[in-house]
Order: structure tokens, then sequence, then C-alpha cells
């Protein structure tokens, strides 16, 4: 058995998306808080990763939350939550890259729009210097996540699952990543304090078309999450 710790931004849903997923596995692990801005510096020097979560394996050092879901996939199979038929596997994939690798980064780039516009330094300059922002980036990435949101709200409708008839990596990934842009999940699945709570989200108005997917957002948590998260020393 590894022995695992990770290094965690409690409120990041990627940092969410490997707790989750350890603790689906029934791995143990600790849980060490990382500090966004003052602490990369360490990080660079440590792990050679600018952002976590990093998953620290005995001697190995996971970094990056498709590299550690990859990782307990690979040694705990039965835990991987990963269909074995091809077609349903590839579609896993493809939801988790769409959430992963689409949805965070577009919402974070308006995210980074509004820290400017309400003054929230020195996040708003440090994030906009990392994550390329740019005025323009910023349009083009709303206007992707209002024609891409509406899409993903439909197909929840559909069913309670994303891919076949059962939980799979791509309702944990997508209900983690779904964060970024529909804000925090209810408090009492996911422990926020207002202050952090109202950092998340973007303000896309009451547009009904969404509220299916916040619906299934939270009802994905209730059923399968295990319980209410919280920081590792609340």
């Amino acid at each position: 058995m590894n022995r695992l710790a990770l290094l965690e931004l409690y409120p990041s849903p990627y940092s969410e998306r490997v707790r989750w997923a350890l603790e689906a596995a029934k791995l143990p692990y600790e849980r060490r808080d990382y500090v966004p801005v003052a602490g990369e510096e360490e990080l660079v020097r440590t792990t050679g990763h600018r952002t976590v979560p990093i998953l620290f394996a005995d001697d190995e050092v996971v970094g990056d939350s498709n590299a550690a879901l990859d990782w307990i996939a690979s040694r705990h199979p039965d835990a991987a939550l990963l269909p074995a038929e091809p077609r349903a596997r590839a579609q896993v994939r493809a939801w988790e890259m769409t959430a992963t690798e689409c949805l965070v980064p577009a919402g974070r780039l308006v995210m980074i729009g509004r820290y400017r516009e309400l003054g929230i330094q020195p996040l708003a300059d440090h994030f906009a210097a990392k994550y390329g922002w740019s005025e323009n980036a910023a349009r083009q990435a709303d206007a992707l996540l209002r024609s891409l949101l509406p899409e993903i709200a439909a197909a929840v409708e559909a069913g309670p699952y994303l891919v076949g008839d059962g939980f799979t990596r791509a309702d944990l990934t997508v209900a983690c990543m779904l964060m970024s842009v529909l804000g925090a999940p209810p408090d009492d699945v996911f422990a926020l304090d207002d202050g952090l709570r109202g950092m998340f989200g973007i303000p896309f108005g009451a547009d009904p078309r969404l509220g299916p997917l916040r619906a299934w957002r939270d009802d994905i948590y209730r059923r399968h999450r295990g319980g209410r998260v919280a920081p590792a020393n609340a």
C-alpha cells in the first residue's frame, strides 16, 4: 500500500476531483494545504510543478489531476470508475477532457476578469499573468461557455449519468469542474465560507436553461460524494 499525500488548494475543482477519486477508491491519504502565490516558488523548487493538486505516492510526485486519477486507476482498477467497454471508456475520457480542458480554463478566464473589476489583489494580476488573461480571451471564453453549457444541461436532462447506467469518472469530473462556472455546490455538501463562495461562478444571469445542470450537479454530490466536503483543518 502506497503512502499517499495530497497537496491541495481546498476550493479548487481540480483538488476536489482528486479528493473525490481517492475517497471513492477508499484510499487513505494525508491532506496538505497549498497557499497560492506565496507558495508557488517553493512548489516549483520542490516538485517541478506550478499548479496543484499534486499527489505524493511514496517516492512518486504525480502532478495534475488527470495524472492523479490515472495513477489511481492503474493501481486500483476495480475502483477506477472507468467502463471496460472501449466506446464507453472513450466517452468518459471525452467528458473529462471537456470539463478539465475547456470548462474550467474558460471559466477561469471569465472569473479573472471579475477579480480585476472587483480589485481582488494580488490574485487578479497573478492569475492574469499565469493563465494568459486578456479582455479578448475572456470574451471568447464567455461566448464558448454560453454556447456549451446549455448543451451540457440538455445532456444531463436525458438521464442521471453521462455515460451508461452508472456513476463514472465522467460524472465525478464534470460535477467538480462545474464549480468554476456555476459556483460551489450547496453548503450541505460542500463547506465554503461566504467570501470564497462568492469568488466562484460566472454571472450568466438567471438563464433557465442552466437550472437542470445545477440540479444534476447537486444531486450527483448528494448521492455519490459520501458526505459533506470540508477543509482538512475543519
